[in-house]
């Protein structure tokens, strides 16, 4: 599973000059929302693959119980 560990990219933005630091809080505000976006779809991916594989395999196993009996 992605876990989400933003404290480090919080610290970059306040370390930039006073004048650019509304410019640079703005980019990283972006590239953070997409990130975050990217991380949450590439989870759900995984879940989804997930079930996936479970539905086959019950499947599977209802099938093959089926052929047995």
């Amino acid at each position: 599973m992605a876990f989400m560990n933003l404290a480090p990219t919080r610290a970059a933005a306040s370390s930039q000059a006073p004048r650019s630091v509304k410019h640079a809080a703005t980019a990283h505000h972006q590239g953070t929302w997409q990130r975050t976006v990217l991380e949450a779809v590439g989870t759900f991916l995984i879940l989804a693959g997930i079930a996936v594989g479970i539905l086959t395999l019950r499947f599977a196993l209802v099938l093959i119980h089926g052929v047995i009996h």
